[in-house]
This record gives structure tokens, sequence and C-alpha cells, in this order.
């Protein structure tokens, strides 16, 4: 169904509750001859009305000619009948504050029952059986009786004196016929109350808070208006019972107001509307005060609805000239809070005119006309709020979507920027590799070059002498230099393997030093460990230095038996560990300490953050130690 097409339902579903509602609780078998009297000054007795029958006056009395505050005598004859076929019936009337009731025996006139009822009668005087607006009667229909009523109705209205006898079966059906009314509409209100009270839960939106007060306080108002409301919470005090009932319709009127302040965002939309709403939300918690105190104090009730008046007609004006002001500045969520509280106000407006036309008489009707308009109001405000969940949801997920294409957009503009950032960078790289190509090139052919003229002074012309150590030494570190700079070249990267770079250098100074391989050389190196690119030529020359040292040195002739050279490298957790050693001559103290080798290994081992120490006994023994977070 539509949302526009709700509010109507909703009014065509109360006209035809309220006709059936209204059906339901009509009294039947009116008492056609009921005699009035005015209580007589220091006579209470009942025996003194049934004998004094000069002083009831006629039946058809006015109504403004009673006095709210006197105390009336009814006498209602009740003769043999053949029609009555049951000996249980009930005398029922509305609203009356003191019910004292004598049944007298004609033929005896002796008083065979006395009782007690009326709305601000405690519960334990009222006898089993009876209740605050009944009495049932247990008659033999043979005999004739007279039944006396006293009448003390304090509540500032005169008395509507308006009794109702019928059998005691007739009298349950249409008691439970009007439960069922009440039951049903009090049922509905309940599943309205779990429903927002879990909206909220969910939404966690406001207003459903305001909603869900309004609804809970307008259902404990009619209630309040029901005698069962007096007998579950104030039994013996049934005065107190009917003077807090009001108080609900207060927090009723309040919430609703915070309804209209918070989803219409009144204090943005109309600071003077807004200021308006504060001051009569402030009327209402002033006039419930003096209400309940003036109420309970005195029990008139009659000032109290007067001034009902005059708050339901500045409700009906203030909502009337608000949403007529704002009509054209209100969404659609909000137009249907327009249509609650039209709604509100002819729910306020009926509600003053059956107190008017009716007096008291109309609390039969009020408590469920209350509950069809609040019930009604409150689908509608349900509707409303839901209107504006959805378009919040809407408006959000357009933001969402505004926001996605902005960051699309933007990631696209980032996209193509990175896109040109990396076509540069692939560019530069190239570049780069084509210039690190060349400069190995470069290198290579340059070390080729020193190590090609070093040759060839070695070699000398056909008149030249013996080759020339230095320019050995000097070749075997340029070997070394352009033996890591092919290794790095070939694995393409900036670390080489350490146990491929000591293989082939000592394989290379083997073959210069000892080509007859005199010398044993025992090797222990650790596999497939990758040195970096800054560490390795340092670590390339310092053993190159060490063999170069102790093939020189080590053995000066070859009378010495088993000559061997040791290399261990090992590593641990956070080191790399050389260790090398001579079976050679020696030396007793560190006299080659000022060579250029000894000094070259040192200034080398310094440079790649090593330690180093040296023992020149029974052959040359040193020991290096490197830590590996100091290549980093």
């Amino acid at each position: 169904m539509k949302p526009d097409l709700v509010a109507p339902f909703l009014l065509f579903f109360l006209l035809v509750v309220s006709l059936k509602g209204s059906a339901g609780i009509q009294r039947t078998n009116e008492i056609p001859t009921v005699l009035i009297a005015q209580e007589q000054l220091n006579e209470d007795s009942p025996l003194f009305y049934y004998h004094n029958k000069s002083i009831f006056k006629n039946p058809k009395i006015k109504q403004d000619d009673f006095d709210a505050k006197g105390i009336y005598w009814l006498r209602i004859h009740i003769p043999a009948s053949k029609d009555y076929k049951k000996k249980t019936y009930v005398l029922s009337f509305n609203n009356l504050t003191y019910v004292d009731l004598t049944l007298i025996d004609d033929r005896s006139s002796v008083a065979i029952d006395s009782r007690k009822a009326g709305l601000f009668r405690p519960l334990k005087e009222i006898t089993p059986g009876d209740d605050r607006n009944h009495f049932t009667l247990e008659i033999d229909v043979t005999k004739t009786y007279t039944c006396l009523l006293k009448i003390h109705h304090i509540k500032g209205y005169s008395p509507q004196l308006d009794f109702y006898i019928e059998d005691q079966l007739s009298y349950l059906k249409r008691e439970q016929k009007e439960s069922n009314i009440y039951a049903f509409l009090e049922g509905a209100i309940i599943v309205l109350l779990l429903y927002i009270a879990l909206a909220w839960i969910v939404s966690r939106y406001r207003p459903y808070i305001w909603i869900f007060t309004f609804l809970m306080a307008l259902g404990l108002y009619s209630f309040a208006l029901q005698k069962d409301f007096i007998d579950l919470f104030f039994a013996e005090n049934p005065r107190l019972g009917w003077t807090i009932g009001p108080l609900f319709y207060r927090l009723g009127t309040i919430s609703f107001y915070l309804l209209l302040l918070d989803f219409l965002n009144l204090k943005k939309l109309s600071p003077l509307f807004y200021k308006l709403a504060l001051i009569i939300c402030l009327l209402v918690v002033s006039f419930a005060v003096f209400s309940f105190i003036y109420c309970y104090t005195t029990s008139n009730y009659y000032l109290s609805n007067r001034i009902n008046f005059i708050l339901g007609a500045i409700h009906i004006v203030y909502l009337s000239t608000l949403f007529i002001y704002l009509w054209k500045k209100v969404d659609e969520p909000q137009r249907f809070l327009a249509y609650g509280t039209t709604c509100f106000s002819l729910g306020i407006g009926l509600i003053v005119i059956l107190l008017v036309t009716m007096d008291e008489k109309s609390l039969l009707y009020i408590p469920a006309v209350i509950q069809l308009f609040v019930l009604s109001i409150t689908i509608i405000f349900l509707i409303a709020i839901r209107l504006r969940i959805r378009k919040q949801e809407l408006e959000y997920h357009k933001s969402i979507e505004i926001r996605v294409e902005e960051r699309t957009a933007e990631l696209h503009m980032a996209n193509t920027a990175l896109s040109k950032q990396q076509s540069e960078l692939l560019e530069k790289n190239t570049y780069i590799e084509t210039l690190i190509d060349e400069l190995n090139h470069r290198v290579k052919n340059n070390l080729q070059l020193l190590y090609s003229l070093g040759s060839l002074y070695q070699k000398g012309d056909k008149n030249s002498v013996t080759s020339n150590p230095a320019i050995q030494e000097m070749q075997s570190r340029i070997h070394t230099m352009m033996l890591v700079n092919q290794l790095l070249v070939h694995n393409k990267g900036n670390k080489l393997k350490l146990d491929q770079l000591v293989m082939e250098t000592i394989s290379y100074l083997q073959m210069l030093y000892d080509p007859k391989q005199r010398i044993a050389i025992d090797l222990y190196c650790v596999l497939d460990y990758w040195i970096p690119t800054h560490i390795s030529t340092s670590l390339g020359l310092i053993i190159t230095e060490l063999l170069t040292n102790a093939y020189k040195y080590a053995f000066p002739t070859e009378r010495q038996e088993s000559p061997t050279i040791t290399l261990e490298i090992t590593q641990s957790t956070d080191k790399l560990s050389i260790v090398f050693w001579d079976n050679g001559v020696g030396s007793d103290t560190l006299v080659a300490d000022s060579s250029l080798g000894i000094a070259l290994i040192r200034d080398l081992a310094r440079q790649i953050k090593g330690e180093i120490s040296i023992n020149p006994k029974n052959g040359y023994h040193y020991h290096f130690e490197f830590k590996k977070g100091l290549w980093k």
C-alpha cells in the first residue's frame, strides 16, 4: 500500500471500529421509574427514606438541578414479575464515587441486604461479586422489593443517575464484549510498543524514543480510565489512582511535542514556533502539577477538565498554524507527521466535545476513542519515520556513490601518474643498466689492460731480466678485482657466492706461485654464503694477500716437509669467521708487521668492520671475525 493511501484507510478503520466499539458498550434495560430525593439534614437511615415516600421528587428532574456536592437517595420499586426467569440480577451505574445500596422486602419492611460500591470506594468495602460500577442481587421473583440507593458524588460534576438492571448472563456477555474490544486495542498497542523498541535498538534513531513514550503514556492513560487499573494498582486508595491517570496524558502530550521538535528540526526551521512549543510544554507540566495536587486534595475534577478545554484549544491552534506556515518548507516524511498531527488534533477535539456534551458519561467512550486515535497516530508517525530513514539511506547511498566516483577518478589519475612514473622509471632503469653494462665493460677492459701491461713487463723482450715480484703481486690483486667484477656481472645482482670467490682465487694463485702444487692447501668454506658487493672486493683482496704472503715467505726452501696452507671459513648466527695459517718458518716477533702485505690486510679488515689477530710463531696464524650486522 502506498503511504499516501494509509491515512485515509486508517481514518476509515477508525470510524468502523468506533461504531462497533460504541455499540459494544451501550447499556440496556434501563429502569423506567426512579424516584429521587436529596438527603435530609441528620437523616441517613435507609428505613427513614423507605417510610417517607413524600420526600421523593419527579424522576424527570433536570440534570442541572442537582447539587454537585449533595447527597441523593434513589428509590427503585422492583415488582414481582413473571418476565424474570432468573433469580440473579445486576444493577449497574456509571462513574459514581460512592453508592450505598439497601434492599428492603416490601412485605416485611425489613432490610434484607446492604452493599457498598463506587469509584472512590476501597476494594475491601466492596462485597465479593460486586465491583465499583454494579451490584449483584439475589431476588425472589414472587416478591416485591424496594431498592434504596444513597449517592454521594464528589468529583465536582452533577451525578449521572443512570441505573440499569438486567439478568446476570446478559450483563456478563456485554462486559465480555466490552473487555474484548479493550483487550484487542491494548494488545495492538503492546505490539506496536515492541516494534518501536526493536526499531530503536536496531537503528538508534531518536524519534523512536518520543513515539514510544507517546504511545505508552496515552495507552496507560486510557487504561487508567478503566476500573481494572484502579483495582490492580490502587485498590485501597482509588482516589490517588484516578488522580494519577491524567499525568499519563500530560506525558504523552509532552512526548508528542518533543517528537515534533526533533523530527522537524524545528529549532533550525522556525525558532519562533520552537520557543512556542517549549512554552506549551512548560504550561502542560505546570498544569499537570497543579491538577494533581488540586484534584487529590479536593476531588474536584470539574475545574481540571475546564482547563483541559483551554489547553486543547491551544494545541489545536498551535498545530494548525505550525503546519500551515511550514507546509512548503517540509519534505514528504515531515508531511506525514502533519497527517498524524491532524489526527491528534481531531482526537483532542473529539474528546473535548464528548466532555462538554456528556460530562462524566463520556468516560464510557473516551478510553476506546483514545486507543483508536493513538494507534492511528502512531502508525502514521511510524510511516513518517520509515520514510525519513529511507530518505536518509538513499541520501547516504548517493553520497557514497559520489565519494566512490570521486575516489575512482582520483585513483584513475593516480594510476595514470603511476603508469607514467613507471614508464619513466623503466626508461631510467634501462638507461642505468646500459650505463652499468658499459661501466662494467670499461672496468673489465681497464683491469684487463693493467693486467696485460703487467704481463708484458714480466715477459720483457728478448734481452729482459727475470720477472719483477712487485709487478707479480700487483697482477694478483688486479686479478682478484677482475674476478669480483666478473662474478657480480655473472650473478646480475649486488651479491656473490663466497665459496666461488675463494676457490677461483686459490686456483689462480696456485697456478701463479705453485704450478707444481708442492704446497698442499686444506680448504673448508661454508657453501652458498652470499656476500654483498661492498664487502666482496676487500674480502677477496684479504684472501689474495694471505695466500701471496704464504707462497712467497712461508716456505723459502724446498727441503721443508709437507708444506701446508689451511683456510677455514665458517659462519654463526651473527658473525663470519676466517682462520688462515701455514706451517712455514714463521717469526719470533711480528717483524713483518710493517710490511706492505700485512698492513694492507689490516687496512682491508678495518674497512669492512672486521677484527683481526695475528700469531707469527710456528707459521703465521690469522684469525678474522666479521659481524654480519655491520655489513648492512
